[in-house]
């Protein structure tokens, strides 16, 4: 590894790389119900934006003397051609697509999920939200994206007042509660099977992402 590369490049490089596996299974299962149009499609964006990152170690892709710069703009790629493409799918087909859209993000929020129950400590809410937030997109670790506002052992509460996810669906007309509501699946699937005692809740109030993990009240004696 160079020795300009330190842990949070490589554990952010894996986020976008996750990102991007999720934007692949939505591609290939589009292609099985509509054919050729989808990855005819898909190739519109990536001529826009650009490809997928290459199959290559960090340190043999990065920029080491922009190592910032270089994944912010990784970030900015992937989130901009996801939203376009998704944009641009559910306009022409506008029902069956969501519903594929939807499982591959429900699949993989439980791969995720039963993947960090095998990693990390996820006994509590807060070491949830700890192991969410090594696979979920989520900006640059300076954005600070995410507020507690309540931290427990059997629940945590976080506000997102400024979305980072929203400019690249705005700037392609995207609709915003597709967004929001393909972002709960994930994560509502992530907590529920990284710690089945745990369920995930969200809310938008006045332009505020109100999130929730929470111990169930079965598992409370309540």
């Amino acid at each position: 590894m160079s020795k300009f590369l330190g842990p949070i490049h490589i554990w952010l490089f894996n986020k976008i790389k996750t990102h991007e596996s999720l934007e692949k299974n939505i591609l290939h299962s589009l292609e099985k119900q509509y054919g050729n149009e989808i990855p005819q499609t898909h190739e519109y964006f990536t001529n826009k934006y650009d490809d997928f990152i290459e199959n290559k170690p960090l340190e043999e892709l990065i920029d080491t003397n922009n190592i910032h710069g270089w994944l912010q703009n990784k970030i900015n790629i992937a989130e901009g051609r996801f939203a376009d493409f998704v944009t641009t799918v559910l306009d022409k087909f506008p029902e069956e697509s969501l519903n594929i859209i939807e499982n591959e993000f429900k699949k993989q929020g439980t791969n995720c999920g039963e993947d960090a129950k095998e990693k990390y400590p996820v006994s509590t809410a807060p070491e949830l939200f700890k192991a969410l937030n090594n696979y979920i997109l989520d900006g640059m670790p300076c954005d600070n994206a995410n507020n507690i506002v309540l931290q427990e052992n059997d629940e945590l509460q976080w506000k997102v007042i400024n979305c980072l996810h929203k400019k690249y669906w705005e700037a392609v007309n995207g609709n915003l509660d597709v967004l929001y509501g393909l972002r709960k699946l994930w994560t509502k699937n992530f907590i529920e099977n990284a710690n089945d005692s745990y369920t995930y809740k969200f809310n938008l109030s006045n332009d505020i992402l109100e999130h929730k993990i929470i111990k169930n009240r079965r598992n409370n004696n309540v």
